[in-house]
């Protein structure tokens, strides 16, 4: 896996970007405008989940978390706020009381839900959330911490770091696609590339289900590139897409498309969560997940589902005008 991954967002479509859960917020300007990241909510029945056990002592992953937090704000030239709830951290320039919000309703259902569906592996190492409160000051963190010009970015996870920085006002559809990259390079670090991009967009726009304990992605801006490139006659096959071991930068923007929706087409299947175990079984001898995928949706290559994808996608376009 690469040392950062990056949320592709365009400026137009953030406002779709899904939320997790809602938040009511008052007083200040920042959290008002935090409450507008945070537009769903589980069920009423979601209980918040039982405190995490770890093989690592509670105590010495509090003080590691203690010692990440304070090691990152040193490097960061604006003032911030810090959070420990380990293992995360939460460094910001919000209120404490925000930063503590955003974690009990947006970072721990959100964990609970993947941990559910995929992920079996506890962090027992920090893991690192910079949220920031405008572009401008998104831009200067990251380049405090990375020496990095983020361009059209709103957001990126530093895989050898287990860090996140993102600015918050686009929407935590960017958090949903980060903490999915962060939470698979614990339980999955060998996970094919155009996978990961796919299960964490597909987290970019979602929606619990209704016992509150799954996420369930929903259709978001990038089907209408995927769509375009059909309706060209441009569309690789799946074997395209699943043979790749890495993404071609000047193709970077279909494979996450064509990836996130592939990875819809197997929650509708509800064969997303059991591929994902399965190739994280088999994956020394599967790298690119290419015979996993076979064996679960029972064919001999995939080319064979090519055509049911086409239809699937061209049937899902008519039924909502827009897909």
């Amino acid at each position: 896996m690469s040392i950062h991954r990056s949320t592709l967002l365009i400026a137009g479509p953030l406002v779709l970007i899904t939320g997790i859960y809602l938040l009511v917020f008052s007083g200040t300007e920042e959290n008002r405008a935090v409450a507008n990241v945070i537009q769903l909510s589980p069920p009423e029945s979601w209980q918040t989940p039982p405190a995490r056990q770890t093989k690592a002592a509670p105590s010495q992953l509090q003080v590691n978390c203690e010692s990440k937090a304070q090691a990152i704000q040193q490097r960061i030239s604006i003032p911030t706020n810090r959070l420990v709830k380990a293992p995360y951290v939460l460094i910001g320039d919000y209120e404490i009381s925000t930063l503590e919000a955003l974690y009990r309703k947006a970072i721990q259902p959100t964990e609970y839900a993947l941990n559910v569906s995929y992920f079996d592996t506890r962090p027992e190492q920090p893991i690192t959330i910079v949220a920031l409160s405008s572009q401008e000051r998104y831009q200067q963190v990251a380049w405090d911490l990375d020496q990095r010009k983020t361009g059209s970015y709103y957001g990126y996870f530093q895989s050898d770091d287990l860090r996140i920085v993102l600015n918050l006002t686009t929407g935590s559809g960017t958090l949903g696609h980060e903490l999915t990259h962060a939470l698979a390079e614990i339980d999955f670090p060998a996970m094919p590339e155009w996978f990961d991009e796919g299960l964490a967009s597909l987290h970019e726009q979602c929606e619990f289900s209704e016992q509150g304990n799954r996420l369930l992605g929903t259709t978001n801006w990038r089907v209408q590139i995927l769509i375009s490139a059909l309706d060209r006659q441009q569309l690789p096959g799946l074997n395209d897409l699943v043979s790749q071991t890495r993404i071609r930068t000047d193709r970077e923007a279909l494979t996450y498309a064509y990836a996130r929706c592939f990875c819809l087409f197997l929650q509708q299947k509800q064969l997303l969560s059991p591929f994902y175990r399965k190739l994280r079984t088999n994956q020394a001898a599967d790298p690119t997940g290419q015979l996993t995928l076979c064996q679960i949706l029972n064919v001999d290559d995939l080319s064979a589902v090519d055509a049911e994808f086409r239809e699937w996608l061209a049937a899902s376009r008519r039924k909502t005008g827009s897909l």
